[in-house]
């Protein structure tokens, strides 16, 4: 399993290949078995992407980090999973995303310059690895894909 923690705060760009957000139940709270899941195609395997994972969250989640399991499904079926720490926030518990009030968003960075391997349809999905089920405070999940500066 690959454990990465890369917080990259970039801003929305004209790259953007595929880009998806879920709502949680933030009632509720984020359960495990609440997976997200996303969709979409690729047609060029020499084009590199960056993927990153978005996130939001009220002032109410209680941790200043965040485990996610990450399955990546092929066109083919096959399938590999990777376990993503998040830092949410600094040593003094300062939130690391942007936002105003009570709400924070995150870009994480998962993977760069990264080629697909196959042309086809391609599954990402995302759920929580953390010990408290359900997750308090987390609003939103979400996957974008952009392609990598030249």
């Amino acid at each position: 399993m690959v454990i990465l923690g890369l917080v990259s705060l970039t801003g929305c760009g004209p790259d953007s290949v595929f880009a998806e957000t879920r709502e949680v139940n933030s009632e509720l709270g984020w359960y495990a078995a609440d997976v997200q899941s996303f969709q979409f195609d690729i047609a060029d395997t020499l084009q590199k992407h960056e993927f990153f994972i978005d996130l939001r969250h009220d002032q109410t989640y209680p941790f200043s980090n965040l485990y996610l399991f990450v399955d990546y499904t092929f066109p083919n079926g096959r399938s590999r999973q990777d376990t993503i720490l998040c830092e949410l926030a600094d040593s003094r518990g300062d939130w690391l995303g942007t936002g105003s009030g009570p709400i924070v968003d995150h870009r994480i960075g998962v993977q760069t310059q990264t080629a697909f391997p196959l042309v086809g349809n391609y599954v990402i999905t995302i759920a929580h690895a953390m010990r408290e089920n359900p997750l308090p405070g987390m609003l939103d999940v979400g996957f974008r894909l952009e392609k990598s500066p030249e």
